[in-house]
This record gives structure tokens, C-alpha cells and sequence, in this order.
């Protein structure tokens, strides 16, 4: 039986007394046949039947697979199978074959028809009366819900589609119906009347009238300061009326809008929102400050303080002494100041004032503002003076900046400037043109004066300082004594030249020379900032030979030379990296001891001529120490060795960096270079040329060498070197290698750990922990061997290492290897014929 889920009755919203149901139905099905055509090669299922329903004989199972001749539908007749021993010209279902190398295709279909759905309700006797049915397509019914219900059911039954099975139409399956029933009583109320909203002081009261609706059984209310949400709150409905009460903020306008709650089961039903109320006002919130106080003449004082938007008018409030504030009679009050700013008139001169502001409306009078004061008539402070630079070229202007401080509020009216050059002093006279008032609040903002330097000497110094008077026009003290110096615009003159002293811009070898020399003679250089960038973008190898690119504007030197000589610098392939055929942009910035500086460029072109030559190299392997040497070389096309390159080897390591071995080898030796350390499954090498002219890098990765060794070997305590042979039969003085060695030829026990430095932080507001990671990785190992308990040279070595206080080299026949810190730890039993031993690894940075 196939039945509909998750039915449910709802209120239609908007309304009141329509329902709709919905529900959930899974009537898909999956059809999955093999992907079969005309030729294609099919197996026959085992025990499947004919098309027909006919047994097949037991050969047709196992003498596939069968070609396919005619498809039909369902209905495929295979003929003849590949070998060609058998034609059986047989109808099979298309589900009874497997195609030869699988493949399917599937199809999902929707096998529902149409839902049938009945609506019946019940007024209150228990009897249920027809309401009505209907076929539904869609998993959604609605239903007018009639006014005398209680109750109302609904019932939905799916209906299957049907399909041709042996020429019969059959359903898919067959439908049971679903029931749910729904309690009118658990509607929605209706929305109430808007509510009526009066404030007293600092508390607002909502009051919601004539509620007709049975079902509201309380009332929200949503407080909101004009747009922001408030505060919210509910009251029961009582002889068709709910009231609430809140405490409101000084200053605040207020509007409020309720809703009706249905208290069903545990649960609440709300009506839709009414109209928000007409805004309501508190007593006004007092103004944050007082925001300029200022005499404005000997006898009269200007205010301004901040708004507020619920005030009316502005009280101000002042006195001789702070403490008549709300205790004596002994202060003024001006009423009824319609704006955010006022003069205060009749005042003594020399006097101080103490002054204060509230705000008025029509609930009362907020709460004062902070006291400020200010003196009347009297002088202001020496003013605060910089200027735009301390050190300028001959025909800049500098400008001179002053603040004006005054002691009384009052904001500037005249300045002096005193300028004074050599034995020559003039003073200007500057006045302050902004008019005094609201329209110029710039008014108070910094002065300055430009002076024009172009009829200045090298050398000149200017002093200058400012006094200014304030609404008294007396001027206060003079400011500090500054200075300006006047100097010559610097210069720089840089050349590049090769190392017979020639000008180049061509560069064609290695080295060249960059020189700059700095004027005027009457500053001195302290420092040279020198840049060399690329002015194209190209891929190129560094000295490893590993490929790195290098962008337009990137710069491939960069260094700051601390000196107060005249700039000299020798470029080679030792400090400098250039690419052949690339242009390359040399800006050099000097700081002269004036405090001035200047730039000076210069363009430089790659181009030398490409030498081919043929890297290579010799290797052997020391299977007694396991040691190797290799035999480095750079040749030209005629064999003779290329003398304007030095040779590098480089191991290759497992984890696919590189360990120098030995750098700077002179091609026209024969040198062997010692690796007492190559990997003991491939010893492997990278051979790097740098030509001594160019710097150009070559780089040659020679076959990995098969090291041959099975054991682990851990080696301490070493020594090593290099050594030229000029012919075969050379022998060396000194053995090659020299050191502890312990060679294991037993089976072991690997166990890798690797922890990367990580940190996890937990987070306020974050579900998981935030990770964060450095650059150290912990590597440890724990190798298990159990040694023949006879092996007493083993065991001597053994012995040795525990207590070796060093670093060791540990390599195993995987082809790891590197430095570490090891710990040895080992049990001898009498009768035992073995030994157990373990050895703690720790990986550390090593040299080779």
C-alpha cells in the first residue's frame, strides 16, 4: 500500500476561515537496462527464461556471449555466439542480458496520477458532514472552512498511474487513504484596535481598547524610538481591554503598534501587526556639550552646544562662580533661545564666567549640560608654530603655519610674523578676514604665510616667529625662535663602466663598475640607495638551477650603502644575477646632510655571447663505507675543458631539495668530490655550471647511481675531503673518509612520526577551532632490530654510539636520509640468542 506523508492543515494567510492541506508522496520509480543495440555482444542471465517464458538449455548460459540481431521494445533476439558453434535465434527480456564490458542507462519516471481528496467537518455533535472532493494534480488542497465547524478533516488518497503488462492496463500500486483532523479554535484573532499612547515624565503607557475578538486572549506590544525597536511586551485582555507600561529615556520620540495573541495548547496564534500610533514625545535629553565657548568682545561672550531634536527652546544658565549653581539666587538665566547659539551680552571685562545649557519642550526641562567657563579681556598664549619644511631648494616656497591659543576663547584677529634674514628683520601685519560668526567656522583654523626663496644665496638661513591678539587686540607673548634652510638643489652624475674604466651601456661581461658622484660641494652625501630592476619580465634559474621568474619592475638588486664618499660599486656573478638579452633600469637616490635628496637613472643592456658546452659527471661508490665520489666536468664541443666556468654538486635528496656538496670546483683540475652520505638505493646529483664572466647558470641531472646496500648505516664522528688525480693510477695520502660507522644487516622495525608546528585557538562565536602554522616539522622514528647475540662487533659499535654526544647521519635502503639526534637503548639476557635494540631518531638540521 502506497500512502502520502507529512499531511497537514494550515490557515490560508490573509484569512480566517480558509484551510489548505499538503502533503509529501515519493512516487518515482528508477527503470535501470543494459545499454544494448543491434551488434552489440550480450551474456544470457543465468536461469532466465525465453521471452516467452520457455526454459532454456544449459549450453546457452556458459557459450556466450550471443550477438544481437533485432531489438523490439523489451523483446531482443540473439543469434549466434562469437566462436560461431552456435546459432539459437531466441527472444530474451531486454533485463535478462548483460552487456559484454557492463554499461546501463537509467530512467526515472513519476508514477502518480492525481491525489483524491475529501474535506468533511463536524459542528459539535459528533457527526461528521460532507464538505467536498476533489482530484488533485498538485500536492496541495484548499477548503472554505464553514462558519458553524468546529472541526475539519481531510483525507488524501494517491492514484497510480498504469502500464501495459501482457496487454493489460495494471497499476504500479495501490493507494490507502490519510486522515488528519484540525481544530478551528486554533486560528488566528483578528488584528485589534490601534492603540492609544500617552507619556508622563519618564513613563509611556499603551492602552489597547474595545478588543471584540473572543479569541484574543492577550496583547503584544512593540515599543520603537521613532525606527529602532525599544522595548516589547504583553497584557492579558480583561472586560475587552489590555494596558502596558514601560520606562522611556529622556529625549525620545516613541511610536507603538500591538498585535492579538490565541493562546492554544501551549502555544500562541498571533493576528497581523497594526498601524504603527502618531509619535510621542519626552522631556528633552540635555545637550552633550557646550561646543565653543569664546569671548566675543570685552564685554559679551559666544556660545554654541549640541542639538537636540525633541527641544523646543534653550535655557542658559550663568555666574561669577561655579558654586552658585543650585544654591543661591546669585545666577542668570537667559529663556526661549530658539537656536544652538547665543552671545551673551553686558558682561565685566577681566572676569570669569561660568556658563551652562539645557534643553525645553513641552514635557519639561532636561537635565543641564557640564559647566564650562571662560576669562573675559584677557591676552592669549604664545601661538603653536611649525612650518611645511625645515630644509628647502633655492625658488621653493615654504610655508609658515601658527595656531592661535587664546586664553580668553576668543578666536584670532591679527598676527605678526616676524621673518628675520642675515642682519635684515621685517614683521607682517596679517589680519584674520573671516567675519566673526556662525557663517565662518574656519575662522579658528590654522593660519599660514608663504615665503618665496627664489632671490635666497645657497646657504641662507631664515628665522621667523608669530605673535597674535585675540577680541582685546593685545598681543600675546612672541612664539619660539624657528629656522629654514636654504640650499641648492642636489645632484647625482652616474656612470657605468667596465673595468678598464670605459663607459658601457652594453653590458658583455663580467665585471662592471657603477659610480656616482653627488653636488653640490657645499652638502655631503650620508648614503646611497642603489636599485636594479628589470624593465621586461622573464624566466630565468637560480644558482641551484632551479626555474624562478622574475616580473617587469622587479628588482634583482637592491642594497643601501652607508657612506659619505663618492658611490663606487663592482658587479659580478657573486652579487648580481643578470639575464642575457634583458634591459635593466639602475636608479640610484642619494640623501645629501641638508635633508634633501635626489635621483639619478640609467639604463643597462644585456648581451653576451651563449657559450655551449657538455656537463657531466663520473660516479663511484665505496662499498666498504658506502661512500661516494663524484667526478664533475664541463668540456666544449672538442673535448677540451671550458676554463670561464665553475662547477657545483649538489645531492638530490629524497624530499626533492638539494644538499651542496662542494661549489667553486676549477674545471681544468681533476677533481673528486667526497659525498659521504648518498642514498643507499640511487646516489643522485645535480652538476651545476657558472660561467665567471656572465654568471649564466647550466645545470646537469646525471642518472641516478644504484648504491647497492641493504642495510641501515648510521655514521658519526666524520671526516672527509676532496682530491685531484691527474691519472688513473693516483693514489691519495690520506684516506678519502674517516669516521663511525654502524652497519645493520638485520631485519627492523620502521615507525615514522611527523608533526607539523601547528597551534589550534578556539574562537568566541566559531563552531571549530581556527588552525594556525609555522615552519618546524618534529620528524621522529623508532627503529626495532634484534642483533645475533654473538655479534659482539655489532654490539662494540652499538655501545659506542649511546654514548656518542653529537649529532649522527642515518640512512635505511629506501633511499632516506639525514641528520639526527639519536637515542640507543638495548636488553642482553643470558640465555638469549638475540638482542634487542632501539633506537629513538629524531631529525635535526645538518650540514652534508
Amino acid at each position: 500500500m502506497a500512502n502520502v506523508k507529512n499531511l497537514k492543515i494550515s490557515i490560508q494567510s490573509g484569512t480566517t476561515n480558509t484551510a489548505y492541506a499538503t502533503w509529501e508522496f515519493d512516487s518515482k520509480v528508477t527503470k535501470t537496462t543494459p545499454t544494448i543495440r543491434v551488434g552489440s555482444w550480450v551474456n544470457i542471465k543465468y536461469g532466465a527464461p525465453s521471452y516467452n517464458g520457455v526454459s532454456l538449455a544449459g549450453f546457452v548460459y556458459s557459450s556466450g556471449p550471443w550477438k544481437v540481431i533485432q531489438i523490439d521494445g523489451a523483446r531482443v533476439v540473439v543469434n549466434e555466439n562469437r566462436s560461431g558453434s552456435n546459432r539459437i535465434m531466441t527472444p530474451v527480456h531486454i533485463n535478462n542480458l548483460t552487456a559484454e564490458g557492463g554499461g546501463s542507462t537509467s530512467v526515472t519516471e513519476d508514477t502518480v496520477d492525481h491525489y483524491t481528496v475529501k474535506w468533511t467537518y463536524d459542528t459539535g455533535n459528533g457527526v461528521w458532514f460532507n464538505g467536498s472532493s476533489s482530484d488533485v494534480k498538485e500536492k496541495v488542497a484548499t477548503y472554505s472552512i464553514p462558519e458553524n465547524a468546529l472541526k475539519i478533516m481531510v483525507s488524501v488518497t494517491p492514484v497510480s498511474k498504469t502500464r501495459d503488462v501482457n496487454g493489460q492496463q495494471t497499476s504500479y500500486w495501490s493507494g490507502s487513504a490519510v486522515t488528519v483532523t484540525y481544530d478551528t479554535a486554533a486560528n488566528p484573532p483578528e488584528v485589534p484596535p490601534s492603540p492609544s499612547v500617552e507619556v508622563e515624565e519618564y513613563t509611556l503607557t499603551a492602552t489597547v481598547d474595545n478588543v471584540s475578538d473572543v479569541r484574543s486572549d492577550e496583547i503584544e506590544f512593540q515599543v520603537y524610538d521613532l525606527t529602532t525597536p525599544f522595548t516589547s511586551g504583553t497584557a492579558t485582555v480583561q472586560a475587552c481591554m489590555a494596558s502596558f507600561q514601560c520606562k522611556v529615556n529622556a529625549g525620545g520620540e516613541y511610536r507603538v503598534r500591538a498585535r492579538s495573541a490565541n493562546i492554544y495548547g501551549t502555544g500562541r496564534l498571533y493576528s497581523d501587526w497594526t498601524d504603527f500610533t502618531d509619535s510621542v514625545i519626552t522631556i528633552p535629553a540635555p545637550p552633550g556639550f557646550i561646543t565653543k565657548i569664546r569671548g566675543a568682545s570685552s564685554t559679551s561672550v559666544y556660545l554654541e552646544w549640541d542639538t537636540v531634536n525633541s527641544a523646543e527652546t534653550y535655557e542658559i544658565e550663568y555666574t561669577t562662580e561655579e558654586r552658585y549653581f543650585d544654591s543661591s539666587g546669585e545666577t542668570t538665566t537667559i529663556s526661549n533661545i530658539e537656536y544652538t547659539h547665543y552671545e551673551v551680552t553686558g558682561l565685566e571685562s577681566g572676569d570669569e564666567y561660568f556658563f551652562r545649557v539645557r534643553a525645553v519642550n513641552s514635557k519639561g526641562e532636561s537635565a543641564w549640560t557640564d559647566v564650562k567657563s571662560v576669562v573675559i579681556g584677557k591676552k592669549p598664549a604664545a601661538p603653536t608654530t611649525w612650518s611645511s619644511a625645515t630644509t628647502v631648494i633655492t625658488g621653493e616656497s615654504v610655508n609658515l603655519y601658527w595656531v592661535h591659543n587664546a586664553e580668553d576663547g576668543s578666536t584670532e584677529e591679527y598676527a605678526e610674523v616676524e621673518i628675520t634674514v642675515g642682519d635684515h628683520t621685517e614683521t607682517k601685519t596679517i589680519k584674520n578676514e573671516l567675519a566673526d560668526d556662525e557663517e565662518n567656522p574656519d575662522r579658528d583654523a590654522t593660519k599660514h604665510y608663504t615665503v618665496d626663496t627664489s632671490s635666497y644665496a645657497e646657504g641662507t638661513q631664515i628665522k621667523w616667529r608669530v605673535r597674535t591678539c585675540g577680541i582685546t587686540l593685545q598681543y600675546g607673548d612672541w612664539s619660539i625662535m624657528r629656522t629654514v634652510d636654504v640650499y641648492a638643489p642636489p645632484t647625482l652624475q652616474l656612470s657605468v663602466t667596465d673595468q678598464n674604466g670605459g663607459i658601457i651601456q652594453v653590458l658583455t661581461s663580467f665585471p662592471f663598475f657603477l659610480k656616482g658622484l653627488a653636488g653640490p660641494k657645499t652638502q655631503e652625501p650620508i648614503g646611497y640607495h642603489v636599485t636594479i630592476s628589470a624593465d621586461e619580465g622573464y624566466e630565468t634559474v637560480d644558482s641551484i638551477g632551479r626555474t624562478k621568474i622574475v616580473n617587469a619592475g622587479e628588482a634583482v638588486y637592491s642594497r643601501f650603502i652607508d657612506t659619505n664618499d663618492p658611490l663606487l660599486l663592482e658587479f659580478d656573478p657573486s652579487n648580481i644575477d643578470l639575464e642575457n638579452g634583458i634591459s635593466y633600469t639602475i636608479t640610484v637616490v642619494v640623501s645629501m646632510n641638508s635633508g634633501l635628496n635626489t635621483i639619478a637613472t640609467s639604463s643597462l643592456d644585456v648581451s653576451w655571447t651563449d657559450v655551449a658546452y657538455n656537463l657531466d659527471s663520473e660516479i663511484a661508490i665505496n662499498e666498504d663505507s658506502f661512500v661516494a665520489y663524484v667526478t664533475p666536468y664541463c668540456r666544449d664541443e672538442a673535448g677540451a675543458p671550458i676554463q670561464d666556468v665553475t662547477l657545483s654538486v649538489y645531492r638530490r635528496e629524497f624530499d626533492g631539495s638539494y644538499t651542496e656538496i662542494q661549489t667553486g670546483i676549477d674545471t681544468t683540475k681533476n677533481t673528486v668530490v667526497t659525498d659521504p652520505h648518498p642514498a643507499l638505493d640511487y646516489a643522485r646529483y645535480r652538476i651545476v655550471a657558472t660561467s665567471k664572466s656572465t654568471g649564466a647558470i647550466s645545470f646537469y641531472d646525471p642518472p641516478g647511481y644504484p648504491t647497492g646496500c641493504g642495510d641501515v648505516i648510521i655514521q658519526w664522528d666524520e671526516e672527509w675531503s676532496n682530491f685531484d688525480v691527474t691519472n688513473d693510477a693516483a693514489e691519495t695520502v690520506q684516506p678519502l673518509w674517516t669516521g663511525s660507522l654502524l652497519r645493520l644487516p638485520y631485519n627492523i622495525e620502521v615507525s615514522d612520526n611527523v608533526t607539523p608546528e601547528a597551534s589550534l585557538v578556539n574562537y568566541i562565536g566559531r563552531k571549530y577551532p581556527v588552525s594556525y602554522y609555522g615552519t618546524s616539522i618534529d620528524s621522529t622514528s623508532s627503529w626495532n632490530i634484534a642483533i645475533d647475540a654473538t655479534d659482539i662487533n655489532t654490539l662494540y659499535a652499538i655501545r659506542r654510539l649511546q654514548i656518542w654526544q653529537g649529532d649522527v647521519y642515518v640512512r635505511e635502503p629506501s633511499g632516506t636520509g639525514y641528520w639526527a639526534n639519536i637515542a640507543v637503548s638495548y636488553s642482553k639476557k643470558y640465555n638469549d640468542l638475540t638482542i634487542p635494540v632501539t633506537f629513538d631518531i629524531t631529525r635535526v638540521e645538518g650540514g652534508i
